[in-house]
């Protein structure tokens, strides 16, 4: 992300691929990723950007999934929220409380192991993170901002979002065969974030971008956005979603 300057971005909301989810193993491997600190590896250097380009007081939310996998015959966990924030709290960002996204779409008998007979079953993954950390302290603001006051949220969406379990329908999109490779996530997950952690006129950052929902929910809500997406296969999903004047890596002013 060379082409972004340091300071300048105010969030970053996004879902990278997860370590240790067989959908993601070809695109790890091509970039050299083979096991699990490797796939990290991998995510570690764009977090060092992210954390390059955010502001002071500036935001990241991460939503990303912990994995469980057979290797070498043992059944075990793979952490992938552990992991992301070990290495955040490296780069100098502070953790703040996470959200934990619960998806209702998950099967609830969905169990591994030996079913009703104790002890070798495992507990079932319903739930992901959406990590969140910051870049120094809070964000400083002139009395009466006015870009600020007109981001505010009323009561009960504060009630709702500054919750730490989110009830929210996870989204399966018709993209011919892609849907799993994009593995987006539904529009009311950016839409809140964006809400919550940055105001009118800010500009938001997606490196992982998919579909472009991020984006799409960014520039609705009178924001600034950018977005990377390594997937060529996805252009024509983008060009639909965003319009052709806002894909091939351009910084996209929110419209007025």
């Amino acid at each position: 992300m060379s082409d972004v300057e340091d300071g300048s971005i105010a969030l970053v909301v996004t879902s990278p691929p997860y370590p240790m989810i067989a959908m993601w193993d070809e695109m790890f491997m091509s970039l050299g990723a083979h096991d699990w600190k490797g796939q990290h590896a991998v995510l570690d250097k764009v977090w060092d950007e992210c954390a390059r380009v955010l502001i002071d007081g500036g935001v990241m939310c991460i939503n990303i999934g912990d994995a469980t996998r057979k290797v070498d015959g043992r059944f075990r966990l793979f952490p992938n929220h552990a992991r992301v924030i070990e290495h955040c709290e490296e780069l100098g960002l502070d953790t703040l409380p996470y959200i934990l996204w619960k998806k209702p779409t998950n099967r609830p008998n969905a169990f591994l192991g030996s079913g009703f007979l104790p002890p070798n079953a495992y507990v079932t993954l319903d739930c992901e993170h959406i990590l969140i950390f910051r870049k120094g302290g809070p964000r400083k603001f002139e009395p009466k901002d006015p870009t600020r006051i007109a981001s505010t949220y009323t009561k009960k969406e504060r009630d709702v979002w500054f919750s730490q379990i989110w009830d929210v329908r996870a989204t399966r999109q018709d993209l011919k065969g892609m849907e799993r490779r994009s593995a987006a996530f539904p529009e009311e997950i950016p839409r809140r974030l964006i809400r919550m952690f940055s105001c009118e006129g800010d500009t938001v950052l997606d490196p992982f971008l998919g579909t472009g929902t991020t984006m799409k929910i960014a520039l609705g809500l009178g924001r600034n956005s950018i977005g990377y997406e390594l997937d060529a296969g996805l252009v024509p999903v983008l060009e639909k979603m965003l319009g052709k004047d806002h894909v091939m890596g351009v910084v996209n002013p929110a419209p007025r």
